[in-house]
């Protein structure tokens, strides 16, 4: 696939996660179009998981884009945290699955197909906490961001990796963005509601 996808890609993805800290229901129209280009340019470069994760990525777009509701909607949900517990299971299964796929795909403990699973697993669990508005679900992103802008740096991914650098910032200001509209629900642009 040609450098221009890929930036097409790393333009639609960073489309996708602004328009997601300020709670924007377009970023799913974004982020599904960024991984429709992602899927053939990770299948290409031999990351099995990443292309598949893509796959994922679109089916949740949809799931998204409903979810989140009009702009205005007072029924949209707001930004909200996780029980404690609902975490530990969540990371538990998470490592579980990527050591799982490792070795099925491996047999061994190769570091960039761990990191592929580590990262694909984190960013299915991620991806799904982001379309219920859970508000932790950027400090996942923190993390699986970092792994997997080490994972593209392994693949010669230089654009893409420095997009997952860009993402871990973005993903810290997403944090702080969505933890005032948790803690002030009337703050501006805040129209969501206190269930996710």
């Amino acid at each position: 696939m040609s450098v221009l996808a890929e930036f097409a890609g790393v333009g639609l993805g960073l489309a996708y996660l602004l328009l997601a800290i300020r709670q924007q229901r377009a970023a799913w129209i974004a982020g599904a179009a960024a991984s429709l280009i992602f899927v053939f340019l990770f299948r290409e470069a031999g990351l099995t998981m990443q292309a598949l994760l893509q796959l994922f990525y679109i089916a949740v777009a949809v799931h998204g884009f409903y979810h989140w509701g009009a702009a205005g909607d007072p029924e949209a949900p707001r930004p909200h945290r996780a029980p404690l517990t609902h975490h530990a299971l969540w990371i538990v299964a998470c490592v579980l699955l990527a050591a799982f796929t490792t070795l099925l795909q491996t047999g061994s403990s190769d570091i960039r197909t761990w990191l592929d699973g580590l990262s694909s697993w984190g960013g299915v669990l991620a991806t799904l906490l982001v379309a219920r508005k859970v508000l932790e679900s950027w400090l996942y992103w923190i993390v699986i961001d970092l792994l997997t802008t080490a994972l593209y740096l392994l693949a010669s991914l230089y654009a893409t990796a420095a997009l997952y650098a860009v993402y871990t910032i973005l993903a810290y200001i997403g944090y702080r963005e969505w933890r005032k509209h948790h803690t002030n629900p009337s703050s501006p642009g805040s129209a969501t509601s206190a269930n996710g």
